[in-house]
């Protein structure tokens, strides 16, 4: 009984990690888009979602670090998204939306290279998004 018991327990353990990497964009503020430009210096294609990371600096001189956050690698494959639409180093534009807690932080909708533009997600259509919405929400512009 206690080797079931275990093994149970370890199955419901695998089966709800998932659950908790996956969130909806009701953390971002999916009604407004904000655009970023600087230098690429992560972009990672792991699970549960592609990572970026951007280096912008601001006009006084000093510096933003933004987390991106995109689908998962496979869905990207999925919807014909090449992975070599920008390389860590890059100067690239990114449009999206950004995190409600005011982080600087945002779920990824546009790429935008020397070489071209990359649109990803054109606008949120998560059911869901609109209805379980963090109180704090503070404006990026």
């Amino acid at each position: 009984m206690p080797r079931l018991f275990n093994l149970l327990a370890g199955l419901s353990a695998l089966l709800a990690y998932p659950a908790l990497a996956h969130h909806s964009f009701a953390v971002y503020d999916i009604d407004n888009k904000i655009e970023r430009t600087g230098v690429l210096t992560k972009f990672a294609f792991s699970n549960p979602h592609i990572e970026m990371v951007l280096e912008v600096e601001r006009e006084d001189g000093g510096k933003e670090t933004w987390l991106i956050e995109s689908m998962n690698p496979s869905r990207w494959d999925r919807m014909g998204n090449p992975r070599d639409v920008a390389s860590v180093g890059e100067t690239v534009t990114i449009l999206g939306w950004p995190a409600r807690n005011g982080k600087d932080e945002m779920a990824l909708s546009t790429i935008i290279t020397e070489r071209g533009t990359t649109v990803i997600i054109e606008q949120v259509r998560q059911r869901r998004a609109r209805e379980d919405i963090p109180e704090e929400t503070i404006k990026r512009d």
